[in-house]
């Protein structure tokens, strides 16, 4: 990502998310609050049908399992993030949050605790310049102080994880529920073990982490391996190319364990197809070497 400007996939991903609601059904994920936070280009590219054809359909065609994809991961991350909240983790980090709106959708969650009633903190890190310009949208939306959110601004090729949640009022020796979703595409091997690195030094146990991570291209078929290409050619005209990994979806969540988690779900394509996707009249799929991973934390 440049570095002093906002995250231009993190728009992209968020202008999925809006198209989908307005022209999509059945929804795969509901987020009525994506539209409000793009750049009036793609805020009008929505909604004016011509151009939404011409961007979305034309142009952005071929990304259209790159969406699915985009639009399964916040289902999947949000429906077990729900489960954890419902057995007591009030805290959430999520680790680039870019564009999202959990904060905004879950305002009146709440829970019965054994003493006072249970609300889930948000905790949004990321870069300073995409979390400044993300500040100006949500003050234009005039939504109100979010009493829930806490944003965390932390340059990640200085400072690490936990040394910006040490920054914040997030406690450490209570459980949360790490969301980390549509980065690792974006990072080396190393960095990627790294981050796990600082979430567990940083995670109670009993905490929860799920992110999205990509196999290596070997493992897919030349057709899949032709609609990378166009992922990666898309993503380095944005100027925040893509990084491919040795990763298998063996070794590298077996490896994650290494760190001190259990593997509790490792979501293949195909399962994500299944399980989001099933029975549509559209050709709305997730995209192939894509996979969801869900771990809790160790003693």
């Amino acid at each position: 990502m440049r570095t002093n400007s906002q995250s231009r996939t993190a728009e992209g991903a968020a202008a999925m998310r809006a198209e989908h609601l307005i022209y999509d059904s059945p929804l795969v994920f509901d987020d009525p609050y994506a539209i409000e936070l793009l750049s009036y280009p793609w805020r009008r590219a929505c909604k004016n049908p011509a151009l939404h054809w011409l961007l979305f359909k034309k142009i952005m065609g071929p990304l259209r399992p790159i969406q699915g994809q985009v639009l399964a991961r916040s289902r999947f991350s949000e429906e077990k993030l729900k489960l954890a909240f419902a057995q007591g983790i009030d805290q959430c980090v999520i680790v680039g949050a870019g564009l999202d709106t959990l904060a905004l959708r879950t305002r009146d969650w709440e829970e019965k605790g054994q003493g006072e009633n249970q609300k889930l903190r948000i905790y949004e890190l990321d870069h300073p310049a995409t979390q400044e310009a993300k500040i100006k949208k949500l003050n234009r939306l005039k939504t109100g102080a979010l009493k829930n959110l806490e944003f965390v601004s932390v340059d990640f090729e200085r400072q690490s994880l936990a040394e910006g949640l040490k920054q914040s009022s997030f406690d450490s020796a209570k459980p949360a529920f790490f969301i980390w979703l549509g980065v690792t595409p974006y990072l080396t091997e190393e960095a990627i073990f790294n981050t796990v690195k600082s979430i567990a030094s940083t995670s109670a146990k009993g905490s929860e982490l799920v992110f999205d991570y990509g196999v290596n291209s070997k493992y897919l078929s030349n057709k899949d391996v032709g609609k990378l290409k166009t992922l990666k050619f898309y993503t380095s005209r944005l100027s925040e190319p893509l990084i491919e990994n040795d990763f298998d979806p063996v070794k590298f969540p077996a490896d994650v364990e290494k760190l001190g988690f259990q593997l509790l779900e490792n979501m293949s394509p195909e399962q994500q197809n299944q399980c989001f996707f099933n029975n549509r009249s559209d050709n709305l799929r997730s995209t192939s070497g894509s996979y969801f991973a869900h771990f809790r934390r160790l003693p």
